[in-house]
């Protein structure tokens, strides 16, 4: 049995990652299960040799994020509407409790990672970065 803090951090928080993503994505919707799975396959890549105690801290600010809305709405964060969920993460983004303000820029982050880094995203957008860099633009030739 693995360690408490180790392993998998997503799991259990699929839905409110993606119920977050709904929110600050510029087009959540471009992401299909596939590209969702991708996304999620990223983030775990990125949080695996981050040390035990900070996916702990991740794994904690996602429970809290999903449970924070109940007392007020009687639903958690994953099944409050799409206006809600923003609602609710604009109050937190302004929250004067800093570890809060902290979770909710870090997953934001991670969910940033997520979806620019796959390449249909970053087609769809429009990207077309070249490991050349500006030379490409400028039709120069690296040779």
């Amino acid at each position: 049995m693995a360690a408490i803090g180790t392993g998998p951090v997503l799991p259990p928080f699929r839905g409110t990652l993606r119920a977050m993503g709904s929110v600050v994505l510029p087009h959540p919707d471009a992401l299909d299960a596939e590209g969702w799975r991708k996304a999620e396959a990223i983030i775990e890549s990125a949080l695996a040799p981050r040390p035990a105690g900070v996916k702990r801290q991740l794994r904690l600010f996602l429970r809290l994020l999903n449970l924070m809305p109940l007392p007020s709405s009687g639903r958690t964060f994953e099944k409050l509407s799409l206006e809600r969920r923003a609602a609710f993460l604009a109050r937190l983004q302004r929250s004067r409790v800093q570890p809060l303000r902290r979770g909710l820029w870090g997953v934001r982050t991670l969910l940033f990672m997520g979806y620019y880094i796959q390449d249909p995203v970053r087609e769809g957008i429009g990207y077309g970065a070249d490991p050349r860099g500006w030379a490409a633009r400028q039709g120069e030739d690296d040779s």
